[in-house]
């Protein structure tokens, strides 16, 4: 009786990779906080996923929000992030409406 697995199930024989999720806290200002009903929210998210991505999360869920995505700005741990900003676990990403002054 052999010992060795058969040569189709090799040592080093591909792994199905694991989904992992990472939880995120997510701050909306202005319009947004009203269109969405909250100031603060907590969620978990797709790791390697962007800020672009998120934001279209919240999107699907409340499609008043597209319209305001070409002037939002968002920012990732309180400093400005582009929207292909990667997110990591513990992240606080924050949405941010224009502002008119005068």
């Amino acid at each position: 009786m052999p010992l060795a697995p058969p040569p189709t199930a090799g040592y080093n024989s591909p792994v199905p990779p694991v989904s992992q999720t990472i939880r995120l806290k997510v701050l909306f200002f202005g319009r947004l906080k009203e269109l969405t009903g909250h100031a603060e929210d907590s969620v978990e998210f797709a790791d390697a996923a962007t800020i672009e991505q998120l934001f279209a999360s919240y999107a699907a869920r409340h499609p008043e929000l597209a319209k305001y995505r070409s002037s939002v700005v968002a920012s990732r741990n309180q400093e400005f992030a582009a929207w292909d900003t990667p997110l990591r676990s513990g992240d606080e990403v924050a949405f941010l409406p224009p502002v008119s002054g005068g």
